[in-house]
């Protein structure tokens, strides 16, 4: 009786965590109206994170983003692992935690700003200051 005891306990704590994930992913849904079949999206919207520019970070890969100049752009990294977002010039640089958003101070000066991660240098791409 014991063991049936434990197994019905057991399956009932996974069958709830389950059930956990799933409505966390679901609050934690990409609020873009656009269709993107990109890993990464960008948005200039200011999106949920309360930044003028928003890139979602889903892979191990970085797209272009335009944010405006000296405004903030909000990364969210949903990639399962941890990046940094590293300007080539070293105008910025910030770590980007697995699970975590946070926010990029964007240049004053318009122009474009090449970026990368410095933990995975194939991901690079092009951040515009408008």
């Amino acid at each position: 009786m014991g063991e049936a005891r434990r197994t019905r306990t057991t399956t009932g704590l996974v069958v709830t965590g389950f059930a956990a994930v799933a409505l966390l992913l679901g609050a934690c849904g990409d609020d873009d109206d656009s269709d993107s079949s990109s890993d990464t999206t960008e948005s200039s919207d200011a999106g949920s994170g309360g930044g003028d520019a928003t890139l979602d970070v889903t892979s191990f890969e970085f797209s272009d983003v335009s944010a405006p100049a000296g405004g903030t752009l909000t990364v969210v990294n949903e990639s399962g692992g941890a990046h940094t977002v590293t300007a080539d010039d070293g105008e910025f640089d910030v770590e980007l935690p697995d699970g975590e958003t946070v926010e990029v101070p964007v240049p004053s000066e318009p122009g474009a700003y090449a970026y990368h991660c410095e933990i995975h240098p194939s991901m690079a791409a092009t951040l515009t200051a408008e």
